[in-house]
C-alpha cells in the first residue's frame, strides 16, 4: 500500500471502528442517527421496544457508544470523565466504549462499559495536555478480559445495562408520584443472567418464583409487610436471603410465613454462582467461559442431533481440551460409543449391589488441567411432556396415565436442556480446575 499521511490514518480508523461497530449492535438494537458527538458518543442506540415511545413521560433509557481504533497496543486514546461518570461521580450505566484493533482476518473487538473504565483506568491531572479525561493504553484494553469471545453475550450485557438504567429511572419516577411500588418485579442484577452454569437449579427461574411468594405474602402480613416488600424488590438474591434471616424471627409468632422464602437449594446456588462469578471477573475470564460453553454446547448438537433418537446404551464422549490459564484455545474430540466399551459387564455396582451398565447418564470419565473427558447418554432422557393429567384407562395402570407427546421442534431444539445439563457437567469440573486446585 502507499504510504498515508496520519491524520488520513486517523480518519479511516475512525471510519472502519464507527462501521464495524453500527454492524455489531445493529443485530440487537435500533442505531439512531444524530448531528454531532453528543453526550461523547459515535453512535446512539435504543433497544427495540415497539410499545414505548421516546416522546412517552417515562422514555426508554438510550445507549451511548464511543468507539475506538488501535493500530498498535502502544496506542492511547481518552474519553471525558463526563461522558463515562454523572454529576454524583457514579458509573454512566448507559456509556460503552467498543474499541477495535486489527485489519481483515485479524480484527479484535472488545468493550468496556463504563463501571469497566472507571474501575481498571485512571483520570489525567488538571495540568495534563488532555486534562479530565481517562487514559486508555493499548496495552491494558486490547487483553482478554475485555475482548469480545461471543458476540451475543456481549449484545446481552449492553441489553441488560439499558434495561436496568430503564427500571431505576421509573422506579425513581413512580416513587415520586405513587406512595409505594408492588407490582413491578425489578429485574435480577445482571451477574446472575449470565450463563455459568451450576448443578442445584435456574437461579432467575427460581428467584422470580421466591420474588412472587414474597409480593403475594405482602398483601395478607400486615406486621412483616416492610420486610415482605423488601425482600420483593430485592435485586440481589443473597441480599434478599439476609432479610429473610431477619423475617425467620417473626415466623410462628402472629403470622405464617410461606415456606418458599426458606429455599436452601436457591441460596447455595446463589453463594455457587456469586462466588464463580467474582472469581472468573477478577481473572478476566468471563468473556471466555461463556465463548467455552457454547462452543461445548455447538459441538454437542452437531454430534448428536443428526443421530437422534439413539439407543439406551449408545454414550457421547466428547474430550474438550484448553488453556486452563485462559480457558481459550478450545478443542473438541468425540465420538459415541457402547456403553460397554467403557464399562465392561459386571465392573460397576448399583446401590444396592446390583449390575449396571454405566454409573449415571452424565458425568466425567477424566480430568486433568486443561483437558476434560466427559459422557453422557441421550437415549436415556426424556424427550416427551405432560398435555392432560389423568387415567387412560385401568386406575392400576400407570403406564396409561396421562396423555403425553413430543417436544416440538428439531433434534436440535429438543435436546437442548440435555446439552445444557451436560455442559454444566464439564464447566463445572473445569472450574474446580481452574479456581479450587
Amino acid at each position: 500500500m502507499e504510504p498515508r499521511p496520519p491524520w488520513l490514518i486517523r480518519q479511516e480508523n475512525g471510519a472502519i471502528a464507527e462501521a464495524r461497530t453500527r454492524a455489531f449492535l445493529m443485530d440487537r438494537f435500533w442505531v439512531l442517527e444524530r448531528s454531532a458527538d453528543v453526550e461523547g458518543a459515535d453512535l446512539i442506540i435504543q433497544r427495540r421496544l415497539t410499545g414505548r415511545s421516546l416522546l412517552d413521560r417515562t422514555p426508554p433509557r438510550l445507549g451511548f457508544i464511543q468507539t475506538k481504533f488501535y493500530s498498535s497496543p502502544s496506542t492511547t486514546h481518552y474519553v471525558h470523565s463526563e461522558y463515562v461518570r454523572d454529576g454524583e461521580g457514579n458509573p454512566r450505566p448507559e456509556f460503552f466504549l467498543i474499541c477495535h484493533t486489527g485489519t481483515e482476518d485479524g480484527t479484535q473487538t472488545h468493550l468496556l462499559s463504563a463501571e469497566d473504565v472507571v474501575k481498571h483506568f485512571g483520570a489525567t491531572s488538571e495540568d495534563h495536555s488532555k486534562p479530565n479525561r481517562f487514559a486508555l493504553p493499548g496495552k491494558d484494553v486490547l487483553i482478554q478480559r475485555f475482548q469480545i469471545l461471543d458476540r451475543r453475550s456481549a449484545l446481552d450485557r449492553i441489553e441488560r445495562a439499558l434495561r436496568d438504567a430503564d427500571f431505576e429511572r421509573n422506579r425513581a419516577f413512580a416513587a415520586w408520584l405513587l406512595p409505594n411500588v408492588k407490582d413491578e418485579v425489578p429485574p435480577i442484577l445482571p451477574m446472575y443472567e449470565e450463563p455459568i452454569d451450576n448443578p442445584w437449579t435456574d437461579i432467575r427461574k427460581e428467584f422470580d418464583k421466591l420474588r412472587e411468594a414474597a409480593q403475594w405474602a405482602s398483601y395478607e402480613f400486615a406486621t412483616v409487610h416492610g420486610y415482605l416488600c423488601e425482600i420483593q424488590e430485592s435485586r440481589d438474591p443473597e441480599q434478599a436471603f439476609a432479610v429473610i434471616q431477619k423475617l425467620e424471627g417473626e415466623s410462628g409468632k402472629s403470622v405464617e410465613i410461606p415456606d418458599e422464602l426458606f429455599d436452601d437449594a436457591l441460596l447455595a446456588a446463589v453463594r455457587s454462582h456469586k462466588k464463580r462469578f467474582e472469581q472468573l471477573t477478577e481473572a478476566g475470564l468471563l468473556g471466555a467461559h461463556i465463548a467455552m460453553r457454547r462452543a461445548i454446547i455447538e459441538r454437542m448438537i452437531k454430534d448428536v442431533a443428526p443421530r437422534m433418537p439413539l439407543a439406551r446404551d449408545d454414550v457421547y464422549e466428547l474430550t474438550t481440551e484448553f488453556d486452563l490459564s485462559t480457558l481459550t484455545d478450545v478443542r473438541h474430540r468425540s465420538r459415541i460409543v457402547k456403553a460397554a466399551a467403557l464399562w465392561p459387564k459386571e465392573s460397576i455396582h448399583g446401590a444396592f449391589g446390583d449390575d449396571i451398565d454405566m454409573p449415571e447418564t452424565c458425568g466425567i470419565l477424566k480430568a486433568e488441567a486443561g483437558i476434560v473427558t466427559a459422557y453422557l447418554a441421550p437415549g436415556r432422557y426424556s424427550y416427551i411432556y405432560l398435555v392432560k393429567e389423568g387415567s387412560r384407562g385401568d386406575l392400576g395402570d400407570w403406564s396409561n396415565w396421562g396423555e403425553w407427546a413430543d417436544t416440538p421442534g428439531t433434534w436440535a431444539d429438543r435436546i437442548k436442556a440435555v446439552v445444557e445439563t451436560f455442559a454444566t457437567t464439564i464447566l463445572e469440573q473445569v472450574l474446580k480446575d481452574r479456581f479450587d486446585a
